[in-house]
């Protein structure tokens, strides 16, 4: 099942990674996933297996981004992988059948080569966002909606979300968000991952 929201980690705001991923969890996120394209493999596994304990109270899993060797030594619940990442079908027989692995989309073309083993695709970026200075082209609403149209699997999407979103989303036929910056640079976490919650629900 495919939480309404997923709060993406942000190594850059003012709290600090476990303090984000608490108060996402506590406001209602189900997903964290711990995203860090510099931190070094040691120091990412060991804060993957923080978040993992921390996490656990709260019953919310912690999907790894990127890192398949650090996801699968830590026994982390997911693993989501982008375009450049390698096979996803390879790293599916890598993690073995029980782990989730996600997938990157970031256009409707590269939805014919997703392979059997995946279980939901982050679709976007929906709009340009400063968390991932090199992102592909923003899709905007009708893309997402496009490429929902093109695939059974859930899709999240990604790529400078907000509230304000959260309809377009859902009537698109979307499975959630993946939030960065709309609750790691918020004043009080919990009470934005609340909101964007409330936001979905309302739709």
């Amino acid at each position: 099942m495919i939480p309404p929201l997923c709060f993406v980690t942000d190594p850059v705001a003012p709290q600090p990674v476990i303090a984000q991923a608490l108060a996402a969890a506590q406001g209602g996120a189900g997903w964290v996933q711990l995203r860090d394209k510099t931190l070094p493999d040691t120091e990412f596994a060991a804060l993957a297996r923080a978040l993992i304990a921390a996490l656990a109270p709260h019953e919310v899993p912690l999907i790894v981004n990127d890192r398949v060797e650090i996801a699968i030594s830590v026994g982390a619940p997911g693993l989501h992988i982008g375009q450049s990442d390698g096979d996803p079908a390879a790293i599916r027989s890598r993690i073995g059948p029980e782990m989730i692995l996600g997938l990157s989309i970031e256009a409707e073309a590269q939805i014919s080569a997703v392979p059997a083993g995946v279980d939901y695709l982050g679709v976007g970026p929906v709009h340009a966002t400063g968390s991932k200075p090199d992102h592909a082209p923003p899709i905007g609403h009708e893309g997402f909606a496009a490429i929902v149209a093109r695939t059974e699997l859930p899709c999240l999407a990604i790529g400078g979300i907000t509230k304000a979103d959260a309809a377009a989303i859902r009537a698109a036929g979307g499975a959630g968000m993946a939030v960065i910056s709309a609750i790691s640079r918020a004043p009080d976490m919990a009470l934005a991952a609340r909101t964007l919650c409330n936001a979905w629900s309302d739709t």
